[in-house]
């Protein structure tokens, strides 16, 4: 039995970072098929990697820079309300230094943010470390609104 490789170039930097093997990968993708997942989000469901791993993997495959998520620096000062909703859709966050912050290159950001977002130097890093940096930005802003309500 003699199947093409889905997504060969992460699978290639996985098994660079890991002992994942064909069986895995096959079992991951087809995981992902069934529950309507992505391969990336499979492959942490199955506890296959961690998210360190993956991103690493995943910068690797795209000749992106991994940045450790404990290192994000962001910038919010020129995202509306729109636009954060559509960072939180896709799994993205801006930074300083006109970089962006992704936690799936295989995810469609330019559908989603358009090119003015896109033009920023993307960056790969741990998923769990991105959306919490969208939700301390999202509560500091809804805390921020809140009291200019009372005032």
């Amino acid at each position: 039995m003699n199947h093409a490789v889905v997504l060969a170039e992460l699978f290639e930097a996985l098994q660079s970072f890991t002992s994942i093997d064909l069986i895995d990968w096959h079992f991951a993708v087809r995981f992902a098929e069934k529950w309507k997942l992505s391969v990336a989000d499979a492959i942490i469901d199955l506890n296959f990697v961690d998210e360190t791993t993956l991103a690493r993997a995943l910068a690797k495959a795209h000749h992106l820079q991994y940045l450790p998520g404990n290192q994000l620096k962001c910038d919010f000062s020129e995202i509306d309300f729109e636009t954060f909703d559509d960072l939180v859709g896709v799994g993205a966050t801006p930074l300083t230094e006109n970089r962006l912050a992704i936690c799936n290159p295989y995810d469609d950001h330019r559908g989603n943010l358009g090119n003015r977002i896109c033009q920023r130097e993307m960056v790969v890093t741990e998923r769990s470390h991105l959306y919490e940096a969208l939700r301390a930005q999202s509560l500091t802003e809804w805390h921020s609104r809140e009291n200019l309500d009372y005032e």
